[in-house]
């Protein structure tokens, strides 16, 4: 084991609430190894009576990604470090689960669920399911498509939404890549995050879909692997 110190930095973005939940549809590339993630979210929030309101959300996780394509995460979303009420749900945890299968060379089949609650709003259950197809034509380049689902609780709108997803990892150059995730629809999970990475470090915009509720937001955070 290694220990780590996660510095978290503020970048200033203008932006408004409230805040979407993020899925991560990318697997992890590497296989026997432990990811830490620490990540910032911060939104510029508009008050008519008073000076603007900067909230800062912190996003924790740790996983494990086994050589045989499951992905485990334990990961809380939306843990304010300052200001607050930016998001629907604060502090909200779940325990995600991947499952990716290789097709051919080129074509996997990428499956995940993630399951929890909010700690500091009333109890209901958080449920998003997601699959897709995975196509990596050069070893540089990966591609994603397909379906999610998001029940109505997390999803804020009152019913159980069927979207579809789409995203993609791009390995510019030794340890410069970058990495997007979007959601369709009009709910909760709906939008888009992409982020820039060098080494471990990234930066990053969730960009919001329309009619969703969701603005947007900076992204600045880290993300270590390492061997058990």
């Amino acid at each position: 084991m290694k220990l780590i110190l996660l510095t978290l930095l503020c970048i200033s973005i203008n932006s408004f609430a409230k805040g979407q939940h993020k899925i991560d549809t990318t697997p992890e590339i590497e296989t026997d190894v432990f990811t830490i993630q620490a990540e910032e979210n911060y939104y510029h929030v508009p008050n008519s009576n008073s000076l603007p309101v900067d909230t800062n959300y912190l996003n924790l996780s740790i996983g494990y990604s086994f050589d045989f394509g499951l992905d485990l995460q334990l990961i809380t979303y939306n843990c304010t470090l300052s200001g607050g009420g930016a998001q629907n749900y604060e502090c909200d945890t779940f325990f995600n689960m991947t499952q990716t299968v290789n097709i051919t060379e080129y074509v996997n089949v990428i499956t995940g669920i993630q399951n929890g609650i909010s700690i500091l709003n009333p109890i209901n259950w958080h449920n998003i399911d997601f699959s897709v197809i995975s196509y990596s034509p050069i070893k540089e380049f990966e591609g994603h498509f397909g379906s999610y689902f998001v029940n109505k609780s997390e999803g804020t709108i009152g019913i159980d939404v069927i979207g579809y997803t789409g995203g993609f990892i791009y390995n510019v150059y030794d340890k410069f890549r970058i990495e997007s995730d979007y959601f369709n629809g009009h709910n909760n999970l709906s939008g888009a995050q992409i982020n820039f990475f060098y080494d471990w470090g990234y930066l990053g915009i969730i960009v919001p879909e329309t009619n969703s509720g969701n603005e947007f937001a900076g992204v600045i955070g880290v993300k270590y692997t390492f061997k058990h």
